[in-house]
């Protein structure tokens, strides 16, 4: 089984400062950073995270998080983001079947807006 994710990347310049809000459990990873430069605090949780290139930290379900540059940072640290991608909540076993079923008679190949295919 394949584990499907959304993942948003963004970018914060040294010294800036960003509180995320998330409705689902995600992970924050920093995908680019010259040094230790990546400062976490989150909710209800004593600790401080000083966070480099290529680590990544859980965020809790509602959690809400403080992210920091350090100022002294040479370039921009990139984040990303993650969290599972969800399948929509009322498709049921008759919804799969009748897609499945017009991708087969579609055939494989076709044009997204238009009812032409070419098998």
């Amino acid at each position: 089984m394949e584990t499907l994710l959304t993942t948003t990347v963004f970018t914060l310049l040294p010294g800036e400062v960003a509180s995320l809000s998330v409705g689902a459990g995600h992970r924050l990873t920093v995908e680019d950073a010259a040094g230790l430069d990546l400062w976490v605090t989150r909710d209800n949780d004593s600790a401080d995270y000083w966070l480099r290139c290529g680590a990544s930290m859980p965020i809790e379900r509602a959690q809400q998080i403080v992210v920091s540059v350090d100022p002294r940072a040479e370039r921009p640290v990139r984040l990303a983001l993650a969290a599972p991608a969800r399948r929509p909540a009322g498709a049921s076993l008759a919804q799969l079947a009748a897609r499945l079923l017009r991708r087969l008679v579609r055939g494989t190949e076709w044009t997204p807006c238009k009812e032409v295919c070419n098998a």
